[in-house]
Parts: structure tokens; sequence; C-alpha cells
């Protein structure tokens, strides 16, 4: 009997699973979709996205269920791509500066894309873990690799790590960012330890809310092009633009005009437009002094815009976690003087 109640238990919950995830897509397919402003385009699948980057001629995406190359000019889906090893929630990717090479972080490593060929590193290759959530290249071709359990780097005749005990405020690095200045910004996004770190002569320097930052969560870092640092912080309900001038700290947040309180995502694109996406909220762009907002009922295609990306046509793309809004070059044009 027991064992009869409990099938009966498992058997509820799939059908109600089943019922609700049929709802889901009836309400994604059938519910009536706002307008999109001409110029703007919806790329779905793939859905969650994470990181974009233009490699070979093509846009390629990935997110949660790995990689798809796109194609630039149109937007069609070309293919599901296939390594030397499964990449599924990929987080970042980076060309690199000679436009040949193309690396993914995911949760499996790190995996290079070269003449055609993979190859993949982890842990047993030195990273510090599998799990590979941020890139950067330094202007000396230092590959660097942010993980969940340390800052690694290497080039061709060496390798190494940096953490905690090193001086890093957290071992998780999510983003990083090397500014005009040669220094290199680390954030921890999922930690609460200080989240900031700059790397800077060789030795590590922390920065907290007692310093003057937002949050101690870390998410994004851009340098504008006056020089200025930006770092988006927050977490749920919390959080803001810390700036960063002359050593003094500046935050901007919601009651000055965000979309959220939690910065996920900084951008500055290639016509001076700084970017700031929130959580749950869309994404405001700073315009004429002021930020706007935009929403999926502007045409955004979700709420939370994780990545962006300006592709050598000045068309920009945002990945969301449902699915990618193209905005073309002439459309930004008015975007830019709304």
């Amino acid at each position: 009997m027991k064992l009869l109640q409990k099938f009966r238990q498992a058997l509820q919950f799939f059908l109600g699973a089943a019922v609700i995830a049929v709802l889901g897509f009836l309400v994604y397919r059938f519910w009536p979709q706002p307008d999109l402003p001409e110029g703007w385009q919806i790329i779905r699948p793939p859905l969650d996205v994470m990181a974009l980057a233009e490699f070979d001629g093509e846009i390629w995406s990935g997110g949660r269920d790995g990689l798809v190359r796109i194609n630039r000019d149109t937007g069609e889906v070309l293919s599901e791509v296939s390594a030397d090893v499964s990449i599924i929630y990929v987080t970042a990717m980076l060309v690199e500066p000679s436009g040949d090479t193309l690396w993914v972080g995911h949760s499996g490593g790190l995996s290079r894309l070269s003449d055609g060929m993979w190859t993949t590193l982890t842990a047993q290759d030195g990273l510090p873990t599998d799990e590979v959530l941020a890139l950067s290249m330094d202007d000396q071709g230092v590959l660097w690799v942010g993980t969940a359990e340390g800052l690694f780097y290497m080039d061709d005749v060496s390798q190494g790590v940096y953490a905690t005990k090193d001086g890093m405020a957290s071992k998780t690095v999510t983003t990083m960012f090397f500014d005009s200045s040669g220094r290199l910004w680390v954030g921890g996004g999922i930690s609460y330890a200080k989240g900031l770190s700059v790397l800077d002569g060789g030795s590590w320097k922390t920065y907290s809310p007692e310093d003057g930052l937002a949050h101690p969560m870390v998410n994004s870092i851009v340098e504008d092009t006056e020089g200025t640092l930006w770092f988006g912080t927050g977490f749920s309900s919390y959080g803001g633009i810390s700036v960063h001038r002359d050593e003094g700290w500046e935050t901007i947040d919601r009651e000055d005009g965000l979309a959220g309180w939690k910065v996920r995502l900084l951008f500055q694109d290639n016509l001076s437009t700084m970017w700031a996406s929130s959580e749950y909220d869309g994404i405001a762009y700073l315009s004429g002094g002021q930020w706007r907002v935009l929403t999926p009922d502007d045409g955004l295609a979700g709420w939370e815009i994780k990545t962006m990306l300006v592709d050598s046509q000045s068309d920009l793309w945002m990945g969301t976690e449902n699915g990618i809004t193209r905005i073309s070059a002439e459309a930004r044009q008015s975007l830019a003087i709304r």
C-alpha cells in the first residue's frame, strides 16, 4: 500500500509539472506580444543566453543549453555547436585579438576553438575547478580565467592561480576588467565577501561597502570613454552602480532612474551610450543625462539582460533569460536621441 501511495504521489507530481509546462508553452506561444519597433528583432531559440561573441563572421550564443551559431545578417539560427566535450551552461566567451581563436568558459571547463579544432582544459590541466565563470585577456596575450575557486592565468610558457591567500577579496570570480592603466579589477557576484579586488603592480587591494561600494556583490565592471570606472553591484532588491573617480565613490541606484536595484550588467556601446541591466526589471540606458528604461513591453526578449554585444555592422545584441533582442544600427541611432 505504501508503495502504491508513493507511486500515486510521484505520478501526481509529474502530471502537475507537465500541466504547468504545457500552460507555460501556450502562454508563450499565443499570448499577445507587443509590436516590435522598426529595426528590432527577437531571436528564439536560444532561450537563456549568458554570453555572446562575433566569430568567423557569425554570432555565437552561449547559455544554459550550450552553444548556438546565428547568421549575423538575418538572425537565423544556423546550428548547435559540437565540440570535443559536452558544452553546457556557457558563462563566458572571448575572441582573441587576431580573430582566429575563440575561448568558451562553461561548467565543464575552458574550451578553445582554433583552425576548426576544439581542445578543452579542466582541473586536470591546472584550472582551480571545471566551473569557469569569466574570461579576459591582457595586452601581453595572457589569458585570465575567473572560476568558482580562484583566478587562473596562463600564456604560452607559464600558468598560475590567485586566491584569497594572495589578497583577493573572494575566491569566486564572476567578472573582471583591465582598465586603461593596466590594472585588473575582479568582482565576485555570488559572494558576500568584500566583493571587489584590484591587482595593481603585482599586489592586491580590496574594496568593500565600508570604502563606498554600493554592495559587496560586484556583477559587472566597465571603464567609460572618459576613463571613469563603473561597477554594477547588488543582489535581489539591493545594490546599484558604484562610480569610482579620483579615489572617491558615487552611487547611482533605482531612485536615480535605474531599472532595478541590482545591476546585472554594465555595457558602454560604440555610441558611448551606457547601459545598466537589472535582474527583474529590464534595462536602463543613459541618454541626454537621464536614465531611460526598456522592458519586454518595449520589445525586449526578456526582463534580464545578461550579456550584450555590438557586432561589426554596429547592430546591438542583447542576450536575456528568454532569447535575444537584436537592434539594427539604424534603430540604435534613433534610440540614442530618444
